[in-house]
C-alpha cells in the first residue's frame, strides 16, 4: 500500500472512531433527557425527544458510514490506478529499452557496414593500383622490347645496306662502272620498265649493257643512254626528273646492278620497244630484238 492509500485508511479509521464516540454521546443524551426504567417485560419507554435524538444519531452514523465507504472506494481505486501506472511505466521502460537496443544494433550494423565498405574500397584501390603498376610495367617492357626490336631491325637494315653498298661497289669496280652511271642506268630502267616484272626490268638493262659492248654503239652507259634518238625518256625529260627526285625503286636498282654484273635474260639483243606485232622475245609489254 502506498502513502496515499495509508492516508485514506487512516482517515476512514478516524471517522469510524468518531462515529463510535458520537454513538456513546448519543446514548448519554438519551439518559439525560429521561429514559424510563424498563417495564417487567424488559421494554423501555422513550420520550419524543429521545426518539428524535435516536433518528439524528442514526442519520449521522449512516453519513459517516457512507463517507467511510467512499474513502475506502477511493483508496481501492487509487491502488488500482497505481498498479495501472506501474504497468504503463514498466511497458514504457521496456519499449524505451527496446528502442535503445534497436538503435544500438542499427548503429553497430551501420558502423560494420561502413567498415566493410571502407575495407572494400581500400582493397579495390590497392587492386587498381597494383593493376596500374602491372600495366605500366608491361607497357614499359613492351616499349623496351619494341625499342630493342626496332634498334635491332635498324641495325640489321644498316648492316644489309652496308653489305649491299659494299657489294654494289665491288660489282661496279669489277665492271669499270661508276656509281653515277649505275644510278643513270637504274633511272632509265625506272622510266622504261618501272611497271614491268623484275625480269623485264633486267632485260632493259641487258640491252643497254649489250650496246656498251657492241662496236656499233658508244662504250659507256652514259653515252649509250644519251645517244640521239635512242630512248624516249631522254627526249621527254622524264629521265632528268627521275634523277632529280631520286624516285627509283629498289627493284630497278637491283636490276641495273644485275645487268652490269652480266645477267642476260634477252641474250645479245640490242633493241626493244612496245609490243606492236614485231617478232622478237616478248617480256611483258616489250618485245626485244
Amino acid at each position: 500500500m502506498n502513502t496515499n492509500g495509508r492516508r485514506l485508511w487512516m482517515h476512514a479509521a478516524g471517522m469510524f472512531t468518531g462515529m463510535l464516540f458520537l454513538g456513546m454521546a448519543c446514548d448519554t443524551t438519551v439518559f439525560a433527557n429521561g429514559v424510563l426504567p424498563a417495564d417487567p417485560s424488559g421494554q423501555m419507554v422513550v420520550q419524543v425527544e429521545t426518539m428524535q435524538a435516536s433518528v439524528s444519531q442514526n442519520g449521522t452514523v449512516q453519513t459517516l458510514e457512507s463517507e467511510a465507504e467512499t474513502l475506502t472506494n477511493e483508496g481501492v481505486a487509487a491502488a488500482g490506478t497505481k498498479e495501472q501506472t506501474e504497468e504503463i511505466q514498466k511497458a514504457a521502460r521496456t519499449a524505451a529499452e527496446e528502442q535503445v537496443k534497436a538503435a544500438q544494433e542499427a548503429a553497430a550494423a551501420q558502423a560494420k557496414a561502413a567498415q566493410e565498405a571502407a575495407a572494400a574500397q581500400a582493397k579495390a584501390a590497392q587492386e587498381a593500383a597494383a593493376a596500374q603498376a602491372k600495366a605500366a610495367q608491361e607497357a614499359a617492357a613492351a616499349q623496351a622490347k619494341a625499342a630493342q626490336e626496332a634498334a635491332a631491325a635498324q641495325a640489321k637494315a644498316a648492316q644489309e645496306a652496308a653489305a649491299q653498298a659494299a657489294m654494289v661497289d665491288t660489282i661496279l669496280v669489277q665492271n669499270g662502272v661508276s656509281r653515277q652511271e649505275y644510278e643513270l642506268l637504274a633511272a632509265l630502267i625506272q622510266c622504261e620498265a618501272g611497271g614491268e616484272s623484275y625480269i623485264g626490268q633486267v632485260a632493259v638493262g641487258n640491252v643497254v649493257m649489250n650496246r656498251v659492248e657492241s662496236a656499233n654503239h658508244p662504250d659507256t652507259i652514259s653515252e649509250v643512254i644519251y645517244a640521239a634518238g635512242q630512248f624516249s625518256p631522254v627526249r621527254n625529260g622524264s629521265l632528268s626528273r627521275t634523277l632529280s627526285s631520286g624516285n627509283i625503286s629498289g627493284s630497278c636498282k637491283q636490276a641495273a646492278l644485275e645487268a652490269i654484273a652480266g645477267s642476260e635474260p634477252v641474250g645479245d639483243k640490242l633493241y626493244f620497244r612496245r609490243v606492236n606485232g614485231r617478232s622478237g622475245q616478248v617480256i611483258g609489254n616489250h618485245v626485244f630484238y
